[in-house]
């Protein structure tokens, strides 16, 4: 009556075997994606939680995920239940990187379209539509979209210029060795800058 890896619940129904209640609720269990609440300051899944979604709660502090050395077809999601309150972060093994784009908005409530159809935050009047690159260690960012160039590990979210307001998305699938895929939509407040480091 846990979640399993595919080899252990591969284990159950061999040729022979016998499997029992327990054997049958672990596939119940495994097959359907669990919801976990992120609680305290650490999590780290675990291969065995492949395909959960994580809640991120605020939890009156900051909260790192440190995700399992990546494999290919490992996946995680990441739904901002409730706006954080602190610096929450996701990363990943050190030899790991995080490839893709999120794309991001400011929080509907605080935000208009100008004449031109620019996003514009009403808390500091500025547009999250700008376009700028660094070309080296972080990409750039263009439109609403925080682009990954491969020298980061490291996603955050802070609640404000950094996304994490309720609704935010992240999703990370395992695409090799060392490389995973990163994408979502984050809502934050303010101009926004980018999450990756």
């Amino acid at each position: 009556m846990a979640i399993q890896t595919n080899t252990t619940l591969k284990g159950y129904f061999n040729a022979g075997d016998v499997p029992t209640e327990a054997n049958f609720a672990d596939v119940i269990d495994t097959v359907r994606k669990p919801v976990i609440q992120v609680a305290g300051t650490t999590s780290a899944p675990t291969a065995a939680e492949d395909g959960s979604i994580f809640l991120f709660l605020a939890n009156g502090g900051a909260h790192a995920i440190t995700l399992p050395t990546c494999a290919a077809g490992l996946t995680y999601e990441f739904i901002v239940q409730t706006t954080v309150t602190a610096a929450n972060s996701i990363t990943t093994a050190t030899a790991d990187k995080l490839y893709g784009s999120i794309i991001r908005t400011v929080d509907g409530l605080s935000a208009t379209f100008d004449a031109t159809n620019t996003q514009v935050d009403t808390t500091t009047g500025t547009n999250d539509n700008t376009f700028t690159m660094n070309a080296t260690t972080q990409g750039g960012i263009i439109g609403t979209h925080d682009f990954n160039m491969c020298t980061n590990n490291t996603f955050t979210m802070n609640a404000t210029t950094q996304g994490g307001i309720i609704g935010t998305h992240i999703k990370v699938i395992g695409m090799k060795a060392n490389a995973w895929y990163i994408t979502g939509t984050n809502i934050g407040s303010g101009t926004q800058v980018t999450c990756f480091s």
